[in-house]
């Protein structure tokens, strides 16, 4: 009997393959996420940056793909790539040097964790979960977080677990994860919102802040924008994970 290698290939270089190009149409808004709304990693790739840098915009641009997609395939980062990311953030130290700029401190509001539509979010969702095939589902629900869960066999035959939670108690970040089965170094563990968004390439090259990359869960009991367009990006993902004839 053949196992299943030889019938899918290599399945973590096949997922390797996957992440690059989920990432790269995500920086470019194309394939799945085509006509989704929302910021491309790529506005930090602005002219003054580019300047300050010493490099082009599109360099500055092939670097934020690049980087992420190096670490979340679990690959090493080439060369290139790794002094382009120096030279970004030695000029973000200087800008900071130069302008005395220190990020806002993160101040904890009660009222920012009061959500009066947490009963409409948690039926919105669900009922938005339970469209995404999966085959596996789960929610729970706690005084700070409310999160989805659920399970689907990817298009080479592993089974891939994921999850999408509404920090509440935070004042509502929204945070999604896809758990791959894989678990030694230099292999594609995970891929999480914080990477493909380009928050926390944003935070390791030392730049201001990029409110533009998060999604927050608004406080209305009939518009859900943020939450449906993380479940929007998220169908997109399943689309490129699972098998294309199921």
């Amino acid at each position: 009997m053949n196992n299943r290698s030889q019938i899918f290939g290599d399945p973590k270089q096949g997922l390797r393959d996957i992440l690059a190009r989920i990432i790269r149409d995500f920086d470019s808004t194309s394939g799945a996420f085509a006509g989704l709304t929302y910021n491309s990693p790529w506005i930090l790739a602005t002219e003054d940056w580019a300047e300050r840098s010493g490099h082009t915009v599109e360099e500055l641009c092939e670097m934020i793909s690049q980087r992420r997609i190096s670490i979340c395939a679990g690959e090493k980062t080439n060369p290139e790539i790794v002094q382009t990311f120096e030279d970004l953030r030695n000029a973000a130290e200087e800008w900071r040097t130069e302008t005395d700029y220190i990020d806002p401190p993160t101040r904890y509001d009660p009222e920012e964790a009061k959500f009066p539509n947490r009963k409409e979010l948690k039926a919105h969702t669900l009922k938005a979960w339970g469209s995404m095939g999966l085959a596996s589902q789960w929610h729970n629900y706690d005084a700070r977080d409310l999160s989805f869960s659920g399970t689907f066999e990817d298009r080479f035959g592993r089974d891939v677990t994921l999850n999408v939670k509404f920090k509440l108690g935070y004042g509502g970040p929204i945070r999604l994860f896809f758990q791959f089965p894989y678990y030694s170094d230099g292999d594609p563990r995970s891929l999480d919102l914080f990477w493909l968004s380009g928050w926390l390439l944003c935070r390791e090259l030392r730049l201001p802040k990029a409110p533009e990359l998060e999604w927050i869960v608004g406080k209305s009991k009939t518009s859900f924008e943020a939450v449906d367009g993380v479940l929007a990006i998220t169908r997109a993902i399943l689309s490129y994970l699972r098998p294309t004839i199921q």
